[in-house]
């Protein structure tokens, strides 16, 4: 299950096919599309080894300073969880 203190990876396998409004990722494993809009799409491109959900938060909190910090963590936590749950995403715990 998804958890702060852990890495986020990318799949092995999946497709990232970007549109003018959005992105698609295919998961050629389990069949499964999914839609991402704009900000899906920049979430998704902070989804690798190196960045934690605290880090990828910080990061779209000073992209978009109009929104409350809070509504960003929940908002960025539950769409990682619904990326992991579909298997487009892996959390590894922190060594």
């Amino acid at each position: 299950m998804l958890n702060e203190m852990g890495y986020i990876s990318i799949k092995e396998d999946i497709v990232l096919r970007e549109e003018d409004d959005g992105a698609f990722l295919f998961n050629p494993n389990t069949g499964r599309i999914c839609y991402l809009n704009k900000l899906g799409t920049t979430i998704w491109r902070l989804c690798d080894k190196s960045k934690t959900p605290e880090k990828m938060i910080n990061k779209i909190c000073s992209d978009y300073p109009e929104v409350s910090q809070e509504q960003i963590s929940q908002d960025c936590l539950q769409f990682l969880t619904d990326l992991e749950k579909m298997e487009f995403i892996s959390m590894k715990a922190e060594n």
